[in-house]
């Protein structure tokens, strides 16, 4: 009898269930990787939707001003605002100052057109029996006299308020005849007649001749140069 064992081929039900234990360990450790990658993906996912959000805010604290930063922009903004200010009301200053110089220039045209008639010289004007001459030339307070004189006139002179009145209206600055000897003594007309109109005394010193300016008559050097004008008197 032969005492030596044979191989038996496995019965194929014991094979089914090994490769089915196998199957499921194989499955079991898939589903395992797949949650752990699922687990992982959900972390990475909510790491990232957190910190842009983070570094968003300390992105947007980093650009809100500092207190110094804002009282500087405050500062900036009041200079800016008075330069501003200031530059508009130069500017309307110098265009009014124009506008009213070039309507007084026409308006002395116009009564030099209108005053020439065969009795006053040519480029003067005539207002109340009486010829005028405007120049832009400045001369000191003796040198005016001498000017108009070589003219044939004298040196503008005031007759009375209407005169006066109407010589500012047309803005004109011009030397007038009305001196003094000195802080404290009286005015006097060139002719030695003493002056009767209001006269300012801003020069504590050598203010001793008299300007007519657009809207005052005031003391001034005699030595400083004015523009000046002249008067001629028509003969009735």
């Amino acid at each position: 009898m032969n005492n030596q064992a044979k191989n038996y081929p496995e019965p194929s039900l014991a094979k089914d269930a090994r490769k089915q234990q196998m199957r499921g360990k194989s499955t079991q450790s898939s589903l395992l990787v797949t949650e752990q990658e699922k687990t992982y993906r959900e972390l990475k996912f909510q790491n990232a939707s957190h910190y842009p959000q983070w570094n968003d805010r300390s992105y947007q604290c980093k650009r809100l001003p500092s207190p110094r930063q804002k009282f500087i922009s405050v500062i900036l903004g009041i200079i800016c605002f008075v330069l501003m200010y200031t530059l508009v009301r130069v500017i309307t200053f110098i265009l009014s100052a124009l506008i009213q110089e070039q309507n007084n220039s026409s308006r002395i045209t116009r009564l030099q057109k209108e005053g020439y008639c065969g009795c006053c010289p040519k480029d003067w004007f005539t207002y109340s029996n009486n010829c005028y001459y405007t120049t832009s030339e400045e001369k000191t307070w003796n040198g005016s006299l001498t000017a108009c004189a070589s003219r044939n006139s004298t040196l503008l002179y005031i007759d009375n308020e209407e005169e006066l009145k109407f010589l500012k209206s047309l803005s004109i600055v011009s030397w007038i005849p009305v001196f003094r000897e000195g802080r404290g003594h009286p005015w006097m007309w060139q002719n030695g007649s003493t002056c009767k109109l209001q006269i300012s005394d801003f020069l504590l010193e050598k203010g001793n001749c008299a300007v007519l300016s657009a809207g005052d008559i005031k003391s001034d050097d005699c030595e400083f140069p004015h523009r000046y004008t002249c008067k001629h008197k028509l003969e009735n």
